[in-house]
C-alpha cells in the first residue's frame, strides 16, 4: 500500500513539473494528508537506541521480534527507528559506563582535532600575512566543479541512519545512586522544552510526585515510571469484636463513680482509631474475654513520624522529623470527592486467518492506533511543596521513644501474639503493609474466611526518591538525536497502550495471546519484562492474576501519598569533614544496637526506665562517637543560613 501511494505521489509531482516547465497557470496540489510521503520530505529520519533490562530468560530473537514491533508504529508515526539493547539486570551498568567512557573519549579526540585544527588554521593565516608582505601571491584555486545532482525523493525508500557501536540515546536509569552519579557527570540533558511543548501531555498522565523524581535543582532530567507509589500501613480492627467490647465499656463507665473516672476504658472508635495505643483496652478485654481470638503481632515499629537521611543505612540515628500527616507533611493530593473508576477497555485479540496463523497487516497510517484512553482526573488540590527537613537522632526523639514504651506495655500485658498465626484464626486486630490492592486482595481472604474487619489507614506511603528513581527514563547527552525526537519515544512509553503492551510483554501471537477473559497469558519466556522498566503502569493491559480493578485501585492508593521531605533533596558527603565522615560507620553500628535493645524491650537492668537509659546511655554513648559534631554537618545541608 505505501509502495502504490508512493508511486501516485511521483506522478502526480511529474505532472507538476511539466506544467511548470511549459509556462502553465494550472496549480496541482498533491497534499494527501499525513502520508509517509510527507514524512519523508518534511522530517528528518532517525535512528535511536533505547537501552533497558531484561529478564535473564529474553533472547536475543525476542528483543529483535519486539523491535520490529514496536519499529511499526514509530517509523510511520515519527520516522524514528529504533534500536532495542536489552540487557540484563547484572551487565546493564556496566554496559550503560563503558559507552560514557568512548564517548568521554570521543569528546578528547574532537577537542585535540578542534587544538589542531585551529593551531593550522592560525600558522596558515600567519604565513599568508608574511608572503602578503613580502609581495608573493598565489594563484587562485579554482573550486571543483561538483557533478550534477538528481534526486528521487518520491520514489526512494527512507534510507535510515546506522547507529554506532557504542550509540546511547535513550537509556533507564536504575537507582538513586546511579542517578546522582550522572547528573555529577552531566551525563543527561534536561528535558524541561519539550515538557512544555510536544511532551507536555505527560503531566497529564504521571502523578506530579513521580515527575518531581526526575527533577535536580528545579531542572528535570528523566521521566518516572507512573505506577502504584509506595506502600501504606493499615489496622485492621476485628468489627464484632470491637462492638462487643464497645458495649461493654460503655456499660462499664457508666457504672464508675466520678472519683474513678482514671479507670475509664477507651471504646474503640473506627472512624477516628490513629495510633497502636488506641487498642490497649481492647486487646486486654479481648484477651481476658475471647481466648479463642488472637490479640496482635508485635513489636510495633516507628512508620510515620520521621525519615531517614541515608535509606540504604535504616539504623542511622539521623533522620528528619515529620510531624503530623496533613499538616507538617501535607498530601499530595487532598480528594474532594471520591475518585471515579475509568471505563475498562477490554483488550483486542490479534486477527488471525482460518489456521489461526496470526495475520500481520502491512501498516500505511501515520498515526499511533486510537488505543490510549485518556486519564479521568479526581478533583483536588494538589500540594507538591515537601514538607521542611528537622533533622533529630531517631533514637532520643519523643516518636521512637513513645513506641517503644508501648512496646514494653504490651508485652508487660500480654497482648502481643508470639507465634504466627494463620489466615483461618480470627484475630482482634492485625497490621497489613502494602499498596490498596494488598490490602483488598487480604479483605477477600479474611471474607472467605467469615471474618469482618475495618481496614484504617495507619502510615501513608511516601513517594520517596529510592522509591520512585529505580526505573526512570533519560535522555543521554552524547546522543546526536534531537532531544524531542528521544522524548517523543518516551511519551509512547507513558501514554500509548499498544506501545506498551508490546514493550511490555512481547509481540501477539508470538509471546503472548488474551485468553477469554480478555487477559494476557504468556506463550513463551523468549521476552520477559519487569513492569517497572516499561513505561506507565496504568495503561497496561491485565494479565492473568491480576486483579480485575488493578490500576483503579493503584490510582486510589496513590491520592494518599505523601512526599518524602527529601523528595528534591540530595545529600552531599563530599562536604563533610573527615571527623564528620568517620563518625558515620559508627553512628550506624549505635543505632542498629541500640534500635535492638528498645524495640525489643532488652534494657540492662542498671537502669530505671526507658527515659533513664535513653538519659544515662544512649545519649553519652552517641556524642562520643561525634552525633553533635556531625550534625551540626547535616543541619548546614539541610536547612542552610538565609540572607
Amino acid at each position: 500500500m505505501i509502495r502504490k501511494i508512493k508511486r501516485r505521489k511521483a506522478s502526480c509531482v511529474c505532472v507538476m513539473l511539466i506544467l511548470c516547465l511549459a509556462g502553465s497557470m494550472f496549480m496541482t496540489s498533491c497534499q494527501s494528508g499525513d502520508s509517509i510521503v510527507d514524512i519523508v520530505a518534511n522530517r528528518r529520519p532517525v535512528t535511536l537506541t533505547l537501552l533497558t533490562i531484561v529478564g535473564d530468560s529474553t533472547t536475543p530473537e525476542g528483543i529483535a521480534e519486539v523491535e520490529k514491533e514496536l519499529n511499526l508504529i514509530t517509523e510511520s508515526r515519527f520516522t524514528t527507528r529504533i534500536k532495542l539493547v536489552g540487557l540484563t539486570q547484572s551487565e546493564y551498568e556496566a554496559e550503560i559506563a563503558r559507552r560514557f567512557e568512548v564517548y568521554d573519549e570521543e569528546e578528547e579526540k574532537l577537542k585535540e582535532e578542534a587544538s589542531i585544527e585551529a593551531s593550522l588554521r592560525r600558522a596558515s593565516q600567519d604565513r599568508a600575512r608574511q608572503e602578503r608582505a613580502a609581495g608573493i601571491t598565489q594563484p587562485a584555486t579554482r573550486k571543483p566543479t561538483e557533478p550534477p545532482r538528481t534526486t528521487e525523493l518520491y520514489t526512494q525508500r527512507i534510507q535510515w541512519p546506522e547507529i554506532t557501536e557504542n550509540q546511547i540515546d535513550i537509556f533507564l536509569v536504575t537507582s538513586s545512586d546511579m542517578f546522582a552519579e550522572l547528573l555529577e557527570d552531566s551525563r543527561l540533558e534536561s528535558v524541561d522544552d519539550e515538557l512544555t511543548t510536544k511532551a507536555k501531555v505527560l503531566r497529564e498522565y504521571i502523578h506530579p510526585s513521580v515527575m518531581m523524581a526526575g527533577t535536580y535543582n528545579e531542572r528535570t532530567f528523566a521521566i518516572p515510571t507512573n505506577k502504584a507509589i509506595g506502600t501504606a500501613t493499615y489496622i485492621a480492627v476485628n468489627k464484632r469484636l470491637a462492638e462487643e467490647y464497645n458495649l461493654y465499656a460503655e456499660a462499664y463507665n457508666l457504672s464508675l463513680a466520678a472519683d474513678e473516672a482514671e479507670d475509664r476504658l477507651s471504646v474503640v472508635n473506627l472512624d477516628r482509631l490513629s495510633e497502636y495505643n488506641h487498642l490497649t483496652d481492647y486487646l486486654a478485654w479481648v484477651k481476658a474475654n475471647r481466648p479463642g481470638a488472637a490479640l496482635i503481632e508485635g513489636p510495633f515499629v516507628p512508620l510515620k513520624n520521621y525519615e531517614s537521611l541515608f535509606p540504604d543505612m535504616p539504623y542511622f540515628p539521623s533522620v528528619s522529623s515529620l510531624g503530623a500527616v496533613g499538616t507538617a507533611r501535607p498530601l499530595v493530593y487532598t480528594p474532594e470527592q471520591e475518585p471515579t473508576e475509568a471505563p475498562t477497555r477490554a483488550p483486542t485479540e490479534p486477527p488471525t486467518d482460518a489456521d489461526g496463523q496470526l495475520i500481520v497487516e502491512e501498516t500505511a497510517s501515520t498515526t499511533i492506533p486510537a488505543t490510549t484512553l485518556p486519564p479521568r482526573n479526581t478533583p483536588a488540590v494538589t500540594n507538591l511543596e515537601p514538607a521542611s527537613i528537622a533533622m533529630q537522632n531517631k533514637y532520643t526523639h519523643a516518636s521512637f521513644t513513645a513506641i517503644a514504651k508501648l512496646n514494653q506495655e504490651f508485652r508487660e500485658l500480654g497482648l502481643f501474639e508470639t507465634s504466627q498465626i494463620p489466615d483461618d484464626r480470627e484475630r482482634a486486630a492485625y497490621l497489613i503493609t502494602g499498596t490498596l490492592e494488598d490490602m483488598m486482595n487480604r479483605q477477600i481472604i479474611d471474607a472467605a474466611n467469615g471474618f469482618d474487619y475495618e481496614y484504617i489507614l495507619y502510615a501513608h506511603p511516601i513517594a520517596s526518591k529510592e522509591e520512585l528513581q529505580k526505573s526512570m527514563y533519560a535522555v543521554s547527552v552524547s546522543s546526536k538525536v534531537p532531544v524531542m525526537r528521544c522524548m517523543e519515544i518516551i511519551t509512547l512509553l507513558n501514554t500509548n497502550s499498544k506501545f506498551k503492551n508490546i514493550f511490555q510483554y512481547g509481540v501477539p501471537g508470538t509471546h503472548h495471546f488474551y485468553n477469554d477473559d480478555g487477559r494476557i497469558e504468556y506463550i513463551n519466556d523468549d521476552y520477559m519484562m519487569n513492569m517497572d522498566h516499561t513505561g506507565n503502569h496504568f495503561i497496561a493491559d491485565l494479565a492473568v492474576g491480576d486483579h480485575p480493578n488493578k490500576w483503579q485501585l493503584a490510582k486510589v492508593h496513590n491520592l494518599n501519598v505523601v512526599s518524602s521531605v527529601f523528595l528534591n533533596f540530595y545529600f552531599d558527603k563530599t562536604k563533610l569533614t573527615a571527623d564528620a565522615e568517620e563518625a558515620i560507620p559508627e553512628l550506624n553500628s549505635l543505632g542498629e544496637r541500640f534500635y535492638n535493645i528498645l524495640i525489643n524491650g532488652n534494657i540492662p537492668s542498671e537502669y530505671e526506665d526507658i527515659d533513664d537509659y535513653i538519659a544515662g546511655f544512649v545519649t553519652p554513648e552517641f556524642e562520643a562517637a561525634g552525633w553533635t559534631d556531625f550534625h551540626a554537618e547535616v543541619r548546614t545541608q539541610t536547612n542552610p543560613p538565609t540572607d
